[in-house]
């Protein structure tokens, strides 16, 4: 099951940053700290005092720092629930 990392709060040992944004495909190519994230999970990123979320596609955790990594990630919008899917 694809988990979920809220880099809303940012800190030492928990953090981004961007290198590329790829507006045609929607994808972020990002380097960061953190543990715990895989292929397919998705990051939950501040954008604006909103929330954005964008999932996984690549990442590759480095031998020192182990907690650092470089990773390509896609918009991947919230689904909406709407009241009829909720009765």
């Amino acid at each position: 099951m694809n988990k979920t990392h809220d880099y809303t709060g940012r800190g030492w040992g928990h953090d981004f940053t961007i290198q590329k944004i790829d507006k045609v495909n929607n994808i972020l190519s990002m380097s960061g700290w953190g543990t715990g994230i895989s292929k397919g999970d998705y990051l939950i990123l501040p954008n604006k005092g909103e929330t954005t979320r964008y999932q996984v596609k690549e990442i590759k955790y480095y031998n020192d720092p182990s907690d650092m990594w470089s990773m390509k990630a896609v918009y991947a919008p919230r689904e909406i629930q709407s009241e009829a899917n909720e009765a």
